[in-house]
């Protein structure tokens, strides 16, 4: 085999050198911004019907209103759950809230739905619009980690549920990893029963009766 020439060296890139193709981070698609986008303008909307006055933001007549909607009333509050949670109100508002406006049965079931939802708002939109780029950029160091998630993610979403409930952060998180969607949304449904329990069963009497303390 003949000797490699310095036209040789020129022409190899620093892939070679390293071993194999460097891969470029991908940009996120099109339709990954759409849908941020989509989930964005409607939380935005929800804000507006409030601000504009188009809506109450009296607790009593809100409280009226949605119970009164029937089933429309429920799909407006897990939606709006779906919408805002990701966007920092926190999830505590709103099973809280369900306790306050329905019987404990529907409450619990609405919370519920709705903290998936928004479980699922957080995920698909650091899945679709994040995940490629922190991947690409993924410390070797976390890379254990991601794997894990990988590998055994039903049992660490789980327990990371039942430590930290909807925190806002660690939802972005299991979006950009690499764990699947069916043990993330598996083991969120179960992760987030205990505390939700608590919070639309006792947070809403507990709260009220703290009001009720505070004006007496």
């Amino acid at each position: 085999m003949p000797p490699a020439t310095a036209d040789d060296d020129e022409t190899r890139g620093p892939s070679d050198d390293a071993g194999g193709p460097e891969l470029a981070p991908q940009r996120p698609t099109g339709g990954g911004r759409w849908r941020a986008l989509a989930l964005i303008g409607f939380a935005l909307a929800v804000v507006a019907l409030f601000a504009t006055g188009s809506a109450s933001l009296d607790p009593n007549e809100l409280r009226l209103m949605l119970r009164d909607a029937g089933i429309w009333g429920g799909l407006l509050f897990v939606l709006a759950n779906a919408a805002l949670q990701p966007l920092g109100v926190a999830g505590h508002v709103f099973a809280i809230g369900a306790g306050l406006i329905w019987p404990a049965p529907i409450a619990l079931a609405l919370a519920w739905t709705g903290a998936i939802a928004a479980s699922c708002s957080s995920f698909f939109f650091a899945r679709f619009v994040g995940q490629r780029w922190v991947q690409a950029r993924l410390p070797g160091w976390l890379r254990e980690y991601d794997e894990r998630l990988e590998t055994r993610g039903f049992r660490t979403v789980l327990v990371m549920r039942l430590l930290f409930y909807t925190f806002g952060p660690m939802q972005m998180m299991f979006g950009v990893s690499r764990v699947r969607f069916g043990a993330f949304i598996s083991a969120t449904a179960l992760g987030l029963l205990p505390l939700l329990c608590a919070e639309v069963l006792l947070g809403a009497e507990v709260l009220t009766r703290l009001l009720q303390w505070l004006w007496a």
